[in-house]
């Protein structure tokens, strides 16, 4: 394992190190069942013979579905040493070949070059513009030109005294305003409830920071609730979710050619 942690960004280690094993209960929850992983695995593609690095990989729910989906290589970092103990314990029970890696996304070194980097709630975990441009030279360091950085966020319009979201899994409220976005308090209610902090920017800081890293084709994408989760439950369960959906997608290429 390799440990690029810095102290400014021990809070999110050691709030992540807290949850640890209990986190892939809430891939269980009606929005990580039926718009999440869904929504992802349409972002993700097929990754045939493609260099993946999942950022924010947590226990590498997305690493191993990316080499099932055909990925060549695969490394999953994660700021939370215990998150990768869980994905690595995954990888020694069901061998992929995939690495793990303990690394802080603000300030990561080279560790290749990579066809696509994946970022699933990598981005919320930027406090401010400073550390969403840390994260984007960080990406476009791992990334080589013409390749793609695929993300799933928080939803930089969600609006958090509107409609709510409780039951379908997560619950999100305002902690504090900020000059450019809101910071929030996330709980995941799962048979064992845990929360977290993350932040929800402005649109313009995420296009501000991945353009002055070199990256173009900017592209924000709704997320998708699947055919699955409106047999389950019934399209009226969903209206709180299509008039406030939480989560988006975002996508931009490195600039340059391959």
């Amino acid at each position: 394992m390799h440990d690029a942690l810095s102290s400014h960004h021990r809070p999110q280690q050691e709030q992540y190190d807290r949850i640890g094993g209990t986190y892939d209960a809430a891939k269980r929850l009606p929005l990580a069942r039926f718009v999440e992983r869904p929504s992802v695995l349409r972002l993700m593609g097929d990754m045939t013979g493609l260099r993946v690095l999942d950022l924010a990989c947590g226990s590498g729910v997305y690493s191993r579905a990316a080499r099932r989906l055909g990925a060549q290589r695969v490394v999953g970092v994660d700021i939370s040493a215990e998150m990768v103990k869980v994905a690595a314990e995954q990888e020694e029970a069901d061998r992929l070949g995939i690495e793990y890696r303990v690394g802080d996304a603000t300030d990561l070194p080279s560790l290749g070059v990579f066809d696509v980097v994946l970022g699933i709630y990598l981005l919320n975990y930027a406090s401010s513009p400073e550390a969403m441009s840390g994260m984007a030279h960080a990406v476009a360091r791992n990334l080589r030109p013409g390749g793609e950085f695929r993300s799933l966020n928080a939803r930089p319009g969600l609006d958090l005294d509107g409609p709510g979201l409780a039951k379908y899994g997560f619950s999100f409220e305002r902690v504090q305003v900020l000059p450019y976005g809101n910071e929030v308090h996330v709980t995941a209610n799962t048979s064992k409830p845990f929360d977290f902090r993350a932040h929800i920017l402005h649109e313009s800081v995420y296009e501000d920071a991945f353009s002055g890293a070199g990256f173009e084709k900017f592209t924000w994408r709704p997320t998708e609730l699947s055919f699955e989760g409106l047999l389950e439950f019934g399209p009226p369960y969903w209206a709180n979710y299509f008039a406030n959906p939480p989560w988006i997608c975002f996508s931009c290429v490195r600039s340059g050619r391959p």
